[in-house]
């Protein structure tokens, strides 16, 4: 059993205490393991067997409060099933969820279900991981918890969750026969659920067995031995429309058409059943109106003691409806721009459609029934056969796999790119008994691909550029003339501030423009990481402070959360800090920041006292493109904020706050 507490004190008397109350558990465990047998007999549904086993576990005085909840596949969610005792709204306060990566997924029940084992909380007070339900939990009174997975025969039935008013109610010395509770609660809803399925299955079968003896799908009826009804079942009359009374004695040829019949389709049928015990066969059959429906024929040859044929039993079945959905379905087979083929496991071609044959110009003829690999599409090329009976073993294996794969076209000499999948489909024992191959041309996006990797080699080219060449330019001339200050006399000072000053927006545009290049040259394979929004937030205050004593900088409570982002966070809040104070006409420009946290996202405010944004000019900033700058340093700074954070996956927006100036709001996702 896994329990997270700090150890107790040494103390005679609680541990006396402890004792009698693990004891007293103990007890109440054995008799809830022994209840559930009974619970199994009496019980009218689970739901009473989980009910009963929460309501035997609160009658001792040491558990307070005890519950059944299911896990949402789906959403991981754990939903409660069954309670009692000291409940008090509790479970409708609290969200309880098994994934590691929310916090309420990492108390005791999400921790037992992830490591199917007992998961006990010693002190509810003291232990971090009960986070978001300590409060709530302490409230009513609880004081330790421990859960349990209910698991029988890898069948998950939920979890159970027990909670005592006192600490260390669940020590280790109880692991066992906690685990041992949970394998009978378990076992009993198995049992239970199983003979459920019994039950089903018995309901099911007397159903159908009434449905057999009155369905109306399938025509049965016996023939003699030279081909003329001698029975008619109900079947046959709904299906064919003719009396039992107008059939009798007719020849088969009757159901069908005269085509079929002037072939002599009726008596091959017969003839193969008498020399090979059974004959199939679907095509168009005509009803007593004339009318025609697609039908499924079995003819089996009845034998008497010495081996000749007496007769035949006939099963015709109306498979009208799914000849129309396979007409349906080739239709749309067809109508794709899919590349769609249909294969046997061994890889020998059932069907293709109409895209695929167009995309090597072949006859669908040539093509179905040889193998895959010797089709147009994969011939010639003995890299391309390997991979592609690789795929399809590897497929017949029941494992989807996907590829990409260049194709050669007629008439041209640049291949198609691929996207290959191959799927496996099952029957009804599990056995792979088709293969889907399907293929989606990426040649298009393959080379916007190839382009926007040529593109950002410029701009790496020109990032490169701009760093070595044009800032090493800058450095230079700014130490030059740090340099020639001690040689200039105050006639020319002016023009040597002039410069220094220049090469100082200059050094700070490069950086921008380098901040800006490292946002579009990685964005595509750039990797972002949780970011302390704390740490970039005080960084940023405290890089505006030491670059300016006139404005002052006021910091809310920050919250102690991380966000989805990388390095560049730090350029965003420094950006926004240095537009607050730069835009600001007040003589003491004041700035406020202030950090949000919600379950998905965190909002960074940073508002100012300055004159504020129209607004009909809040979206155009917030909005604007490369070509509505007037220059670099016209506005590329909020640009640059907008780039980055939306490369984070967030958004910037500008609203109005109380005392006249603008609060830029920036909404990230929380990691």
């Amino acid at each position: 059993m896994t329990d997270e507490s700090p150890q107790s004190v040494d103390d005679p008397s609680a541990t006396e205490r402890e004792l009698r109350q693990r004891l007293d558990i103990l007890a109440t465990f054995n008799e809830v393991v022994a209840d559930v047998n009974e619970a199994i007999v009496d019980a009218g549904g689970r739901a009473d067997i989980e009910r009963q086993v929460c309501e035997r576990l609160v009658q001792t005085d040491e558990l307070r409060f005890a519950w059944v909840g299911v896990v949402d596949e789906t959403t991981g969610d754990v939903e409660p099933t069954a309670w009692a005792g000291v409940e008090d709204g509790y479970l409708d306060e609290i969200d309880v969820s098994v994934s590691a990566e929310r916090p309420e997924g990492n108390g005791p029940v999400g921790r037992a279900v992830r490591s199917n084992a007992v998961q006990a909380t010693h002190s509810i007070a003291d232990e971090p991981a009960f986070g978001p339900f300590r409060e709530p939990a302490l409230e009513r009174g609880y004081r330790s918890a421990a859960s349990v997975p209910l698991v029988y025969d890898d069948a998950r039935y939920g979890v159970l969750t027990m909670y005592a008013e006192h600490e260390r109610a669940f020590t280790a010395e109880l692991g066992e026969p906690i685990s041992n509770l949970g394998h009978a609660v378990a076992h009993g809803i198995d049992t239970h659920v199983r003979r459920e399925r019994e039950r089903e299955l018995e309901r099911r079968e007397q159903a159908f067995s009434r449905i057999v003896e009155d369905i109306e799908e399938y025509a049965l009826f016996r023939l003699d031995a030279s081909g003329r009804v001698e029975s008619w079942n109900r079947g046959a009359a709904a299906i064919k429309g003719y009396d039992t009374e107008e059939i009798l004695g007719k020849h088969i040829e009757t159901f069908y058409t005269d085509e079929d019949a002037e072939d002599g389709l009726p008596e091959r049928l017969l003839d193969r059943a008498r020399t090979e015990g059974r004959a199939e066969n679907e095509g168009w059959r005509v009803r007593a109106d004339g009318t025609r429906f697609w039908a499924s024929v079995t003819i089996t040859a009845l034998t008497d003691d010495a081996g000749e044929v007496i007769g035949f039993a006939k099963v015709t079945r109306d498979m009208t409806e799914r000849k129309r959905r396979e007409q349906q379905l080739d239709a749309v087979f067809n109508s794709t721009f899919q590349y769609i083929g249909l294969v046997e496991p061994d890889g020998t071609v059932l069907r293709v459609n109409d895209a695929a044959l167009d995309l090597v110009d072949a006859d669908r003829d040539d093509i179905v029934g040889s193998r895959a690999w010797e089709t147009p599409w994969w011939r010639g090329d003995d890299e391309r056969i390997a991979d592609l009976r690789d795929a399809l073993d590897r497929a017949a294996d029941g494992e989807f796999v996907r590829y990409e794969v260049e194709i050669s076209r007629e008439n041209t000499d640049r291949p198609v790119v691929i996207d290959f999948s191959v799927t496996p489909v099952r029957d009804d024992d599990g056995e792979v008994s088709l293969l889907v191959l399907e293929g989606h041309d990426i040649t298009a996006r393959k080379e916007r691909e190839r382009e926007l990797r040529r593109e950002q080699e410029r701009l790496e080219f020109v990032n490169r550029i701009i760093r070595h060449n044009l800032l090493n330019g800058l450095n230079v001339v700014g130490a030059r003339a740090d340099i020639v200050e001690d040689f200039v006399d105050d006639a020319g000072l002016t023009h040597l501030e002039t410069i220094q000053g220049r090469v100082r927006e200059m050094t700070e545009l490069v950086g921008t423009m380098r901040t800006f290049m490292k946002v579009i040259v990685e964005r595509e394979s750039h990797e972002f990481r949780p970011r302390r929004i704390d740490e970039a937030v005080d960084h940023g205050a405290e890089s505006l402070r030491s670059e300016t004593d006139a404005a002052s900088v006021e910091v809310g409570r920050l919250p102690d959360v991380s966000v989805v982002a990388d390095d560049l966070l730090d350029e965003v809040i420094e950006h926004l800090l240095k537009n607050a104070v730069q835009h600001n006409d007040k003589p003491n420009p004041a700035v406020e920041v202030e950090v949000g946290a919600g379950d998905d996202a965190v909002e960074l405010r940073v508002s100012d006292n300055g004159p504020g944004v129209p607004d009909e000019e809040k979206h155009r900033i917030v909005d604007q493109r490369i070509e509505d700058l007037s220059n670099p340093g016209n506005g590329f700074g909020l640009f640059l904020v907008r780039e980055i954070v939306e490369s984070y996956g967030g958004t910037v927006a500008i609203e109005d706050n109380d005392r006249g100036g603008a609060t830029f709001v920036v909404t990230l996702p929380r990691a």
